[in-house]
């Protein structure tokens, strides 16, 4: 069964509700570290968003500018950034997890770059949003 694009906003607030529990076609998720839900959320909803307008599974993201479109601290987006790197996929005993934390830099400046994959599942699902979704040029 393949999501549409207000599924898979459904799928984040089950998953921010519940530390564990099952999704679509028996896929489960377990949360391996624990961190603010509405700042996970918030987070992983601008992820989703640069992945619709940039249709890249890999993103390089600027932590000082995401904490300051959500209004929140620095440290606050990298708590999320790795909370959402241990939440877990596991399907047909194949374990993976939602997104993956490539690369992390500081600049001289004092910026911080955070380059994340997102896993398998995720990345189809997302996808499969693009293919059928006329709204989004992915």
């Amino acid at each position: 069964m393949l999501m549409e694009r207000t599924g898979i906003y459904r799928m984040i607030q089950l998953v921010l509700s519940n530390r564990q529990g099952t999704l679509e076609r028996g896929v489960t998720f377990s949360w391996t570290s624990d961190g603010d839900k509405r700042m996970v959320g918030l987070v992983f909803d601008l992820l989703l968003d640069q992945y619709f307008m940039h249709n890249k599974t890999s993103l390089l993201t600027e932590v000082q500018e995401i904490a300051r479109l959500i209004g929140c601290r620095p440290e606050e987006i990298i708590r999320a950034f790795a909370c959402l790197s241990g939440i877990q996929l596991e399907s047909n005993h194949i374990l993976e997890r939602l997104m993956t934390i490539e690369e992390a830099t500081i600049s001289e400046s004092g910026d911080i770059g955070v380059t994340i994959r997102f896993g398998g599942w995720l990345t189809h699902q997302l996808h499969q949003i693009c293919l059928r979704d006329p709204l989004i040029s992915c």
